[in-house]
């Protein structure tokens, strides 16, 4: 019997987009416990499965984390600012980078 070629199936892409929401879950709970370590371990992991099995992570969740560090932004480890350009700047006090998003 030959080797399975070309995209994943529908259900491994489901299994993918559910593991990825799941570990998101996780790094909001670890992160509000102050386990920073683990938090930044389950968005490297929810980035490297999307990575793997093609699915790109949703708008809300690419402006929940630091794309250099991967630590999650909150109010103590981030500073939120909106430019009169329509841009919002979230920098990242844990490495330093600045993330810009454009609003609609």
């Amino acid at each position: 019997m030959s080797k399975r070629r070309g995209r994943r199936t529908k259900g491994q892409e489901k299994l993918a987009r559910s593991r990825i929401n799941r570990l998101f879950s996780l790094a909001e709970s670890s992160q509000k416990q102050g386990l920073s370590l683990e938090s930044k371990r389950f968005i490297k992991l929810a980035r490297l499965i999307g990575k793997r099995y093609n699915q790109r992570l949703t708008k809300d969740q690419r402006m929940q984390f630091c794309k250099s560090c991967n630590s999650l932004f909150i109010a103590s480890n981030s500073r939120n600012r909106m430019s009169s350009k329509g841009w919002k700047t979230i920098t990242c006090l844990s490495c330093g980078s600045i993330c810009r998003y454009g609003l609609p």
